[in-house]
């Protein structure tokens, strides 16, 4: 197959912006609540509206979390780079398909569906610091896979797609790529992941000292580096990413993965960023940077980083918030 791409994105509607703000405006001053007093939910209020196209924004139903997981090679190959157990990432999963791990009893607590991606499944991959992550006809397929989630789930009907990863390994991928794309030298864009000591520090330094200077050419254009250095997770996050956006579906995503895997789908579909939100920033050192590359603020910046979309599920009563706002 060829490489699948992404038509002109078209941006969320500013004219219903522009109505949503004056909605707002409208608003009596003796409600208690003046233009501006109630800050980032005013500013996601108008966003949805311009998202849906419509003021005041429609109330958030169906909202959905998706949680790409998988374990890219070069943590069975590195192990010292994680500190999580051998069978995390198939365990964790498992947990989540059953509805027992903490982030499904979020997902119940604030109405919120979710399933879960195995993006690796008969997919090997290659350990980045040693060659290639995968094959184009690899990349060709799982950048398919995404955009084929993307495109059932807005066929679906969903209101909000909301974005989280899981995996042995995922903070390590994700400096890589952050630190190709945006120029950051590997003892600046890794951080300490699982709670790895001193050890665990020093070999992802030589991981990323080893991937970052193969792609070294390759930073301008994102299907190279996914392919390169990335892994299948931050593949399909990119092309659920900007499907997403050309569907004109709304994401919050959550975690440096899915912000590593956002880096790229802007690449690859320019504009597509205007459809997302980040939901939170964690202390990996490469995510805000990640975020400024796109142009986008966390929603709710408290440090969260157990990955798994537990940020983003975090958002969604402040969302719908904000919906309560502009529809008051």
């Amino acid at each position: 197959m060829s490489t699948p791409t992404f038509p002109p994105i078209v941006p969320p509607d500013e004219s219903a912006r522009g109505r949503a703000s004056q909605l707002r405006a409208a608003v009596p001053t003796s409600a208690g609540t003046p233009v501006g007093s109630l800050g980032r939910v005013e500013d996601l209020g108008s966003w949805l509206a311009a998202c849906q196209s419509v003021a005041p924004p429609r109330p958030l139903e169906t909202v959905r979390l998706l949680v790409v997981s998988g374990e890219p090679e070069v943590a069975r190959d590195v192990p010292a780079i994680s500190a999580l157990p051998a069978d995390f990432t198939q365990q964790a999963r498992q947990v989540i398909e059953d509805g027992v791990a903490p982030i499904a009893e979020a997902c119940r607590a604030s109405g919120v569906d979710f399933f879960v991606c195995d993006a690796a499944a008969d997919t090997p991959t290659g350990a980045i610091h040693r060659g290639d992550a995968m094959t184009q006809q690899q990349f060709d397929e799982l950048l398919a896979k995404g955009m084929r989630i993307a495109d059932e789930q807005a066929d679906s009907g969903v209101d909000l797609l909301l974005l989280g990863d899981s995996g042995r390994g995922m903070t390590t991928i994700a400096a890589a790529v952050i630190g190709t794309i945006c120029s950051i030298e590997p003892v600046k864009v890794i951080g300490w992941g699982s709670g790895i000591g001193d050890e665990g520090w020093k070999a992802k330094c030589e991981v990323l000292r080893d991937a970052m200077y193969r792609v070294r050419d390759d930073r301008a254009v994102a299907a190279r580096v996914l392919r390169r250095c990335g892994s299948a997770e931050l593949v399909v996050m990119a092309g659920v990413l900007a499907q997403a956006a050309v569907r004109r579906t709304p994401v919050v995503f959550d975690g440096i993965g899915a912000a590593a895997a956002a880096v790229c789908a802007q690449m690859l579909a320019p504009g597509a960023s205007a459809w997302w939100r980040a939901a939170g920033v964690a202390k990996e050192p490469g995510h805000r940077p990640a975020l400024k590359a796109l142009g986008l603020e966390p929603v709710l910046d408290v440090g969260i980083g157990t990955g798994q979309g537990l940020g983003a599920v975090l958002t969604v009563p402040l969302l719908r918030l904000a919906v309560d706002v502009y529809g008051a």
